[in-house]
């Protein structure tokens, strides 16, 4: 099974709309122990709020995160991969956008994020196995 397939599987999508507040993002965001919320208008995704825009355009800003809606803070042009993507393409779109947190998309409709965590997790399972594949080639 591919990382993006078991991701889809295991993962609750968390949304806000772009009226919440960076106050109701932080509280979100610190229960589900997630670094980014896909922000979103009905089904359709419009931007990200991530733990960088809290610090850049928030806390540096002097802004009241009661009362700041994340339209005004949310990242807008996202970086997004569909389903079918392969981890490889995921690592290099990342690396091209300095991106951690990139929304798994089919249309505008949000299915998951896979963020550059998920990705240093599977290359260290894959090396693991490897390794232990490697080990019982050259013992026999």
């Amino acid at each position: 099974m591919s990382l993006l397939a078991a991701l889809l599987k295991s993962q609750n999508v968390v949304t806000l709309a772009p009226s919440a507040t960076v106050f109701e993002a932080a509280q979100k965001m610190a229960a589900q122990l997630i670094g980014s919320i896909p922000v979103v208008e009905g089904d359709e995704l419009v931007g990200i709020f991530t733990e960088r825009d809290l610090l850049n355009r928030v806390v540096a800003k002097d802004l009241d995160p009661k009362k700041t809606p994340l339209s005004q803070v949310m990242s807008k042009n996202v970086t997004t991969v569909s389903p079918s993507e392969t981890t490889q393409n995921c690592f290099l779109q990342m690396e091209r956008t300095k991106c951690r947190h990139i929304p798994i998309v089919e249309g505008k409709r949000v299915l998951g994020v896979i963020t550059m965590r998920n990705i240093l997790e599977w290359v260290t399972k894959e090396m693991e196995e490897e390794n232990v594949f490697l080990k019982n080639y050259i013992q026999g």
